[in-house]
């Protein structure tokens, strides 16, 4: 459930990110955002697996 809920996120704000314009601010915060949470399942899977 995790891993859909952090992907569902993480996959709108990429592309909310890419199609916006250059001049919102905070566009790169978005897509920093995004990147994080898609990586958000791998971690916690690495981690457990320690």
């Amino acid at each position: 459930m995790l891993e859909l809920v952090c992907y569902g996120f993480a996959f709108a704000l990429l592309t909310l990110a890419a199609l916006l314009p250059g001049s919102v601010p905070h566009r790169d915060r978005m897509a920093y955002f995004g990147l994080a949470l898609w990586l958000l399942p791998t971690t916690v899977h690495t981690l457990q697996a320690h």
